[in-house]
């Protein structure tokens, strides 16, 4: 398979990243620095278990993955729009401390990664652990299922999980992914085919469908 490089799909100018005016990487830098100083702000002395945090770059942003010794716990992108108590939230969230370094799971996720913003790999081997209600938990693991490229709607994916009446809470559930991209839930879209609405961003969205297509179309 000829390799596909990750870029801006079609003819799209505009930087996804940027914030008024500022370059990608002080933006970036921005969000690195906002998060780590509110970490920083955040004992986590109430939590027994303490995770660790890294950094993992991308061509659409800068993600945070949050990992034990054994599984992925969290993978998310992070936005200065949202920074305001987001260490706390995820500490919350995860019900652990969170601390900034690295180990070989985080190490394996980065690496996945990087082959998949190259078009390199299209289906995830590091292992995750979820933590959720029994119909996010459904919701997630049918996401996991749509395969690279692919799309499917909020309707079609009630239906797979025998709740066809239940698009709204897909949707709900799609917005409470804690590990994007590995589970897919950029591939849910309308079903009109409106790209629909994304938590990570509307155009960052666009971007990994436009992204995985071209993929596809330079195997």
């Amino acid at each position: 398979m000829r390799m596909f490089r990750a870029r801006p799909p079609g003819a799209r100018k505009e930087n996804i990243m940027a914030d008024k005016g500022r370059t990608n990487p002080e933006v970036e830098a921005e969000v690195r620095r906002s998060f780590e100083k509110m970490l920083e702000s955040k004992s986590g002395s109430g939590y027994e278990t303490t995770l660790t945090a890294s950094w993992v770059a991308t061509p659409v942003g800068t993600m945070l993955a949050v990992a034990d010794d054994k599984f992925i716990r969290l993978l998310s992108f992070l936005e200065l729009s949202i920074m305001e108590r987001k260490a706390d939230l995820i500490q919350q969230q995860l019900g652990a401390r969170l601390v900034m370094g690295d180990n070989g799971v985080l190490q394996a996720m980065a690496g996945e990664m990087q082959s998949y913003f190259t078009g390199a790999l299209r289906e995830f081997a590091t292992p995750i652990l979820l933590h959720g209600t029994s119909f996010q938990l459904s919701v997630w693991d049918e996401l996991r299922r749509v395969p690279f490229g692919s799309t499917v709607s909020y309707a079609d994916l009630a239906q797979r999980i025998g709740k066809p009446a239940a698009f709204r809470a897909v949707a709900q559930a799609n917005a409470q992914n804690p590990i994007q991209v590995v589970i897919p839930c950029h591939r849910v879209i309308n079903s009109d085919g409106r790209v629909g609405g994304y938590i990570a961003g509307v155009e960052r969205k666009r971007w990994l469908l436009d992204f995985e297509r071209g993929v596809l179309e330079d195997s």
